[in-house]
């Protein structure tokens, strides 16, 4: 980290001059592999404010209120979609930073954009300004060289200490400066993740929504991937914190501990602001799974009553056709549900805690209650083989999914899946500089940019370039089928048939570069046959007709 004294010394920064500044960017959240690997237009991207910002700015004007901090600071949100490139943003942030007496820059860091941050906060001077981090990816890789301050876990009640405490002989003691990890006169302190119950109690709105958008700013406005879409003016928003869940791919408990629900009472006086206020039409729930919410009946209850159109992630260990009938009364449209896998070996090598037959009973409940299914689906376990791989893509193919969301199996940095894979993998040491645990990032000059982008795979019996051949497979073997346009045709607003039409035409030419280029010979066969609209099937599948439907042909 940059060592806080540097900033202390410089004579260009004083905590207690006056209302500080701070600076809320929102950087990197969109390069992805997709874009880098998939070549998909940002027009299937989704484009929203980030609720870890807008939370920590609506803290921070609760904390002014209540006397926890003695000025009021200046809040901008900046985001990178409103600036033609980084240099434009970065000298947007300089200028409003500059008449303050203290200035902070606070980004959060997504582990597939560390190195565009990271360039982008160097060329901040540290002797002038603040540079604060935090997120998932510090929380669980807290030494770097391109902040001064790194926050672990959640931020409100460590940025109140910073903002209260910097420079002052009690700054890092106490129980409010955990999660604050710093350098300071050469000395490192390093903190365990923060937790705190916040979202519970903090009043309405829980995120300043303000800050993000205005009715007359439409390059803020967010905007939802077709699949997830459910209104004309979406906005997201988050009523539960953690998961409850452990499953090895994922790191969101090391982040926000334990389970915290925002009560109902309070949700209603969020939904008045964001739909009355806003005028928003409908609702992403950004919850790791909505049904976790100790209040969940009498939520579908407030959401009926505000006929507002929502999406949510669920986990299908609790979906019943009961609970699917409930959720679509109350203005549900879609589900991300996060089944993962149709093979029951995979299922327990991810913690997952359910079988097939659950995941198989929650997308019929789903569907037969008129929910469009988003299925998360993953491949490449280490046990995973060409023929097990390709038979849980039949099994895939059998059910009624709206949209097939797929992946490899990423060791993401942190998670039970990294420590699994530095046994096996002694390369991914080589993430970090000169194999230390040091500036920790996705190294694709090692491990290729393919997805899982800089990243290894951890399947022992197929490469990362043949695993990628196989997941593709599975996605253009689902879109390029009848049933699938069907579905999609009859779940989706007319006014994004043409967006469709060009995600269906992009996975045609994905089918007919496999079908002429893929290394495994039974991937070049089964591309061929999905093209030729015979594409080998479970006989209890209804065959396609077409490897584009006319309904998605542009310019029908």
């Amino acid at each position: 980290m940059i060592d806080l004294s540097v900033l202390r010394n410089s004579g260009k920064f004083a905590i207690a001059g006056g209302r500080p500044r701070l600076a809320l960017v929102h950087h990197g959240f969109r390069t992805t592999e997709l874009e880098l690997i998939d070549g998909r237009k940002t027009r299937f991207s989704a484009r929203y404010a980030s609720l870890g910002l807008l939370n920590l700015a609506r803290s921070l004007q609760v904390d002014f209120e209540n006397g926890r901090i003695p000025y009021e600071p200046e809040l901008k949100y900046f985001d990178e979609d409103s600036y033609d490139d980084d240099d434009e943003l970065l000298r947007a942030v300089v200028e409003w930073l500059r008449p303050a007496p203290a200035r902070f820059v606070l980004a959060g860091v997504y582990t597939l954009a560390v190195e565009r941050t990271a360039a982008l906060l160097s060329k901040l001077d540290p002797t002038d300004v603040c540079i604060v981090v935090g997120g998932a990816h510090p929380t669980v890789a807290p030494r770097i060289d391109y902040a001064h301050i790194v926050v672990r876990g959640e931020g409100g009640v460590p940025l109140r200490h910073l903002l209260t405490r910097l420079f002052d002989a009690s700054f890092g003691d106490g129980p409010d400066a955990r999660g604050i990890c710093y350098q300071l006169d050469g000395h490192l302190h390093v903190s365990a993740p923060a937790f705190d119950s916040s979202l519970a109690t903090i009043p309405a709105p829980a995120f300043a929504y303000d800050l993000s958008q205005s009715r007359s700013d439409f390059i803020n406005r967010p905007q939802d991937r077709w699949w997830k879409a459910t209104g004309k003016h979406p906005q997201i928003y988050v009523c539960t914190q953690s998961c409850r869940a452990r499953c090895t791919f994922c790191s969101t408990y090391l982040i926000h501990g334990r389970l915290v629900s925002r009560p109902v009472a309070l949700i209603a006086q969020d939904l008045d602001f964001i739909i009355d206020e806003h005028g928003h039409d409908s609702l992403q729930f950004f919850d790791d799974d909505l049904l976790q919410h100790d209040e969940l009946d009498a939520l579908m209850e407030l959401l009926q009553r505000r006929r507002i159109a929502w999406s949510c992630n669920a986990r299908a260990e609790f979906m019943t056709p009961e609970r699917a009938r409930q959720m679509f009364g109350a203005g549900c449209k879609k589900v991300f549900l996060g089944v993962e896998s149709f093979d029951q070996r995979s299922l327990d090598y991810y913690r997952k805690g359910t079988t097939v037959e659950m995941n198989r009973q929650a997308i019929h409940a789903l569907d037969d209650a008129g929910i469009a299914v988003v299925c998360g689906y993953i491949i490449g376990a280490p046990h995973d083989t060409l023929d097990s791989i390709l038979a849980d893509i039949d099994r895939m193919l059998e059910l009624p999914i709206f949209f097939l969301s797929g992946s490899i199996l990423t060791p993401d940095i942190g998670s039970v899946e990294f420590l699994r894979a530095r046994k096996t993998i002694p390369a991914l040491r080589l993430l970090g500089d000169g194999g230390s645990d040091f500036n920790l990032k996705p190294r694709p000059e090692l491990f290729g940019a393919g997805p899982p982008y800089g990243l290894p795979t951890v399947c022992t019996s197929l490469s990362k370039a043949e695993l990628n051949e196989l997941y593709e497979l599975a996605e253009c073997s689902f879109f390029l089928r009848e049933s699938t346009a069907e579905r999609v045709t009859r779940l989706s607003p007319p006014d994004q048939l043409e967006l469709i039409a060009e995600w269906f035409q992009w996975n045609t030419a994905r089918a007919e570069k496999l079908a002429q280029t893929a290394r495994l010979d039974i991937v070049r066969e089964r591309a061929a046959a999905v093209l030729s609209g015979q594409p080998h099937r479970p006989a209890s599948q209804v065959p396609a007709v077409s490897p584009l439907p006319a309904a998605f042909e542009l310019g029908a």
